[in-house]
């Protein structure tokens, strides 16, 4: 039988690697602690080996842990006391002489160590950086949203008052005329009472709209938003007040995002509304679907002795303007110079819906 006898410096080796591969698993919780141990283990092991040992590459991933969570200055005094007292062993028990090889290759790893954790600690604080601006950019952004739909709600519900106000002057006025002819001149009094009746009726949907204005901070309707799939009875319901409304689709009906299908439908009321007030009783819709965007096309005839009106002057256009705007898109709104009065908004569609 051939016996085999162990090597005992075998075990001083064993034991330096069982060190080195602790404080690198360990290395996140006392950095610099172990820093200081891990060096001091490789000292050893040139001591005893009289050799370089790859011990030494936990030295090297310890300066980079160091790097990465101290400030510059702790690991720039980390780095140079660790190439030096590195440094030194090499004459004492390597028997090189200091500037050798070896002494030049632990600096060098000592130098990339250093800089790689610098770098990784820069590219940390510059991406914490970058989201702290984003959030903070975000948080502004709602937060100037919500100012400017106070400020546009404050506007809108003073218009609202003031077209409220107006009717019922004219009711005010209507009425108390309607009562000196009403036994001289029953004909002329019936037709103060019904511009009383017809003023009264403005008012009523004058003061839904200023209501549901000041009642913004519920955010949402109970009632779901309206969609393109009820234009029909939007359509329907200004045809049986009267109007007479002509409806043309163009291209291929596509999945349309809920703020473009609102947008589009208040656009079509809005217009519609306008039409019936201020027209001669007819209007043509058109609804045109394109690669990129949706077309609402709404005209309508006016008389040719009217004041043209000034776009954006009135409260309905205001609000197709400011609707149209929310979702990206633009508008048209004016005459023609054919007699004819015309709202042409274009609302962009994303790029889910181009498909």
């Amino acid at each position: 039988m051939v016996m085999v006898r162990e090597d005992p410096a075998i075990w001083p080796f064993l034991i330096s690697v069982a060190v080195a591969a602790t404080v690198v698993v360990l290395r996140r919780r006392w950095p610099i602690t172990l820093l200081a141990l891990s060096v001091l283990n490789t000292v050893v092991v040139f001591a005893v080996a009289g050799e370089p040992s790859p011990v030494i590459v936990a030295v090297v991933i310890l300066l980079y842990t160091v790097a990465v969570t101290n400030e510059s200055r702790v690991t720039g005094a980390a780095g140079a006391i660790s190439a030096l007292v590195l440094s030194l062993t090499v004459p004492r028990f390597l028997d090189e002489p200091f500037l050798s090889v070896v002494t030049l290759a632990i600096i060098a790893w000592n130098a990339f160590a250093v800089g790689a954790g610098y770098a990784q600690r820069n590219r940390i604080a510059y991406l914490a950086a970058v989201e702290d601006r984003m959030r903070w950019a975000e948080e502004t952004r709602e937060e100037e949203a919500r100012r400017r739909v106070a400020e546009e709600r404050l506007r809108i519900a003073r218009e609202l008052h003031d077209v409220v106000a107006h009717h019922m002057a004219v009711i005010n006025v209507q009425a108390a005329t309607a009562r000196h002819l009403l036994r001289e001149s029953p004909e002329d009094a019936a037709g103060a009472l019904e511009l009383v009746r017809s003023s009264a009726a403005s008012v009523l949907e004058e003061m839904g709209g200023l209501l549901q204005v000041l009642r913004g901070d519920d955010r949402e309707s109970l009632d779901p938003a309206p969609t393109l799939n009820e234009l029909d009875r939007l359509v329907e319901s200004f045809v049986s007040a009267g109007l007479q409304v002509e409806r043309i689709d163009e291209g291929s009906v596509r999945p349309t995002p809920e703020s473009i299908q609102l947008a589009a439908y208040r656009v079509v009321q809005e217009s519609l509304t306008n039409a019936q007030k201020h027209g001669l009783g007819d209007a043509t819709l058109r609804l045109a679907y394109s690669p990129h965007r949706l077309e609402v096309d709404v005209t309508n005839s006016v008389k040719l002795d009217a004041e043209p009106e000034t776009p954006g002057q009135g409260l309905g256009t205001v609000g197709i303007r400011e609707r149209v705007a929310a979702v990206g898109g633009t508008v048209e709104i004016g005459p023609m110079g054919n007699s004819q009065f015309r709202v042409l908004a274009r609302l962009p569609l994303p790029e889910s819906s181009r498909e």
